[in-house]
């Protein structure tokens, strides 16, 4: 109730307040008709100001208040004095929002006098009458006096002129500051009063509120002329562009505040996303007035100013929706949106200059501010009955849920207690089944382990065969050579020179000799000594190997070198190999040993090798084109440094969904009852334990190549 009185008040203080106003300026008597122009198209650009004023390309205006609309050029203006009854009076001009005004005295055509004023002049002696430029007429003694403007304005530069007395100008001078002090005092009780609300209830809406504010009373500040109280004329480039930055954000406030406060995102979305776009354009004025485009930016910020006629429909909207402040936001807002329709066509020229076109600005604005305090209210109580609302909803909700919670409770148990009895006994079927899984695993591996091992001793068991066969078959000839050597050896011992029929001995011994070929069986000997010599390195070699690879069960991390271990793989898989495809290696000379269970790496790499083997098998090609390459280097990759292998085959390759799974346990792309798909799993988990790294590149039809690496 209290707050509702004090609103009615200031309300009421208000239209008081600019009813004053209007009629103080309604009564003042402006000089338009008097007023001439320059019709610059027909005058030489380069002349001096005694010939400007004598200039025959003079024309009359015919409004009270002349205006000269918004150009860049510089504009000149004079009006003929009467030197009898004007002299000792003042010429004013009610506009504080000329960029640059030079004034000139001309007695008989001379000038006697000059004067400067404006945003950016260098200096002011001027008299300081009020905030509108006010020049004194001199007392001299002429037959035609003239004063001379020269004008240049970034704004619409409308002229309202009057010639009066000291005492009219400094009395109205007075009251205007006076009322537009009650203007900009009440603007500041309401930006604190809204600010304390801020603080107080925390609602975003009435700092926006505070802002526009702000930014309104800013606006009408800098219109009026009063930042020259401010003292900023020592800052000509901002001075210059006070008006475009206030008018900037004043928009850009007005958006902010407009977008929350009817919830447009919620409400009116394209209306949210409209203003948007609105308040990028006002940026862009921004920035021109930042680099000097002060012409362009006005004409931006006029374009921009059309957006706050769609806050009628989205205040319509919102209303239509149950959002009862949008009622009082559409009264304040139509209000403010005449206010600021007037001041545009006004300054545009297209609506004459009065005194309620000149006032409609803060007018409007004050009935706005007064309104929009009555729209926060009423969205206070809006709030206020939403949280109500929610807290009953909230409340029954709670409500409402404690009894379908007592009553699943009661259903809960009985299922709970009926269930409990089904989990236990599947618990207990699971953990036989897991059982039975890991068991079967643990098989499975070992059939693998198995499988290996099996298909190593047959190649073992063949490689060993054959030198152990050719030893053998070598040793029976030598046998039977030596043999006849020892007949011949025995005969020979039993020749006795003493004896009578030696001659006859020693021919029976030539014939034998002959018989025997000694010669051959010479050559013979020595060819079956090498291949017994071949097949016991052979035999050594397989054993070497065999010595190697047998560390395969292990457990402890040793140094070992990577090549004498593929070395040793490959001996061992020889036999495997041999009838599916050519074997070619390039091992990197001193590699550094790597620390690893030597016997579990022999596993990796005879594991991939096998399977490139197999890749290749039933292919119908030559042999030639089956191929295993195995590359070893050291590489560097980021400051660490590995020893890479490269295994490499000309087989079927895979596709991309069979890399993939390749890694995978259980996965096998052999017939049933072929493999069990836990060998390439088992290189994976071993060379995790090595922390390795294996990558696998593979095209159809191209081969396959695995690509592994050991840190050092």
């Amino acid at each position: 109730m209290g707050c509702s009185i004090r609103i009615r008040g200031l309300r009421t203080a208000w239209i008081g307040v600019f009813l004053a106003m209007i009629s103080t300026v309604g009564a003042q008597e402006f000089i338009g008709t008097r007023v001439e122009s320059l019709d610059q198209s027909l005058t030489p650009a380069l002349m001096g100001v005694e010939a400007v004023a004598l200039s025959e390309n003079w024309s009359a205006h015919t409004d009270r208040v002349p205006n000269l609309g918004l150009s860049d050029d510089v504009q000149w203006i004079r009006v003929i004095l009467d030197s009898k009854t004007e002299n000792g009076m003042l010429l004013e001009i009610q506009n504080a929002g000329i960029d640059e005004l030079t004034g000139y005295m001309i007695c008989d055509g001379k000038v006697t006098a000059s004067f400067e004023r404006g945003v950016i002049a260098s200096s002011h002696v001027e008299s300081t009458m009020g905030t509108y430029p006010t020049f004194p007429i001199p007392l001299t003694e002429c037959d035609e006096l003239t004063v001379l403007f020269r004008l240049k304005s970034s704004k619409p530069l409308l002229l309202p002129m009057r010639i009066a007395g000291p005492r009219e100008i400094i009395g109205d001078s007075h009251q205007r500051d006076v009322l537009f002090a009650a203007y900009f005092g009440v603007i500041l009780v309401m930006l604190l009063y809204n600010l304390f609300l801020f603080f107080s209830v925390g609602d975003r809406s009435y700092l926006e509120y505070s802002l526009f504010i702000l930014m309104i009373g800013g606006t009408q500040l800098v219109l009026n002329g009063y930042t020259s109280y401010l003292q900023i004329q020592s800052l000509p480039w901002l001075n210059l562009r006070i008006t475009h930055f206030f008018g900037v954000f004043s928009g850009l406030t007005t958006i902010v505040f407009v977008q929350n406060f009817l919830r447009l995102s919620r409400y009116v979305p394209w209306l949210h996303k409209l203003l948007n776009f609105y308040f990028v354009i006002y940026l862009i004025a921004f920035v021109l007035a930042i680099f000097g485009q002060l012409i362009w930016s006005y004409n931006v910020i006029n374009f921009c100013a059309a957006a706050i006629f769609f806050c009628i429909p989205g205040s319509i909207i919102t209303m239509r929706k149950g959002y009862a402040p949008a009622k009082y936001f559409l009264l304040a807002f139509t209000i403010f949106i005449i206010a600021v329709l007037v001041f545009v066509l006004k300054d545009s020229g297209i609506i004459p200059y009065n005194a309620w076109t000149f006032f409609a600005l803060p007018l409007g604005s004050a009935i706005e501010m007064v309104v929009l305090s009555l729209a926060l209210a009423s969205r206070i109580n809006q709030l206020k009955k939403e949280s109500a609302i929610a807290r009953e909803e909230q409340m029954r909700s709670l409500q409402l849920n404690e009894r379908l919670v007592r009553e699943q409770n009661n259903v809960l148990e009985d299922r709970v207690k009926s269930r409990t009895a089904d989990l236990e006994e599947m618990n207990s079927t699971m953990r036989a089944t897991l059982e039975e899984l890991q068991s079967a695993q643990q098989q499975l591996v070992q059939s693998e382990k198995l499988a290996s091992i099996g298909q190593l001793t047959a190649g073992i068991a063949h490689e060993l065969n054959n030198p152990i066969n050719f030893v053998s078959s070598s040793a029976q000839s030598l046998r039977r050579d030596f043999e006849d050597l020892n007949e011949v050896v025995d005969a020979v011992k039993a020749l006795d020179p003493a004896m009578e029929d030696i001659g006859s001995k020693v021919e029976a011994l030539k014939s034998k000799l002959a018989k025997l070929d000694i010669d051959f069986t010479q050559r013979e000997i020595d060819e079956l000594l090498k291949g017994i010599e071949d097949g016991t390195m052979r035999t050594s070699e397989i054993v070497r190997g065999l010595r190697i690879f047998s560390r395969m069960d292990g457990d402890n991390f040793i140094q070992a070198q990577v090549n004498e271990l593929i070395e040793s793989t490959l001996i061992v898989l020889r036999s495997n190999l041999k009838d599916v495809a050519t074997v070619r290696y390039t091992l990197a000379d001193n590699l550094p040993l790597v620390t690893c269970q030597p016997g579990r790496l022999n596993q990796v790499f005879m594991n991939i090798i096998t399977n490139a083997a197999q890749s290749m098998e039933g292919l119908e090609r030559e042999f030639e084109d089956n191929e295993v390459y195995i590359q070893t280097a050291l590489t560097e990759s980021i400051g660490q440094s590995w020893i890479e292998v490269r295994i490499k085959d000309s087989g079927v390759g895979m596709p991309e969904g069979v890399k993939s799974q390749i890694f995978d346990p259980f996965f096998t792309t052999k017939p049933v009852g072929e493999g069990t798909g836990l060998g390439l799993s088992i290189v994976m988990g071993i060379l995790r334990d090595h922390n390795a790294e294996v990558e696998v590149e593979s095209e159809e039809g191209l081969g396959s190549e695995f690509i592994i690496r050991f840190p050092l």
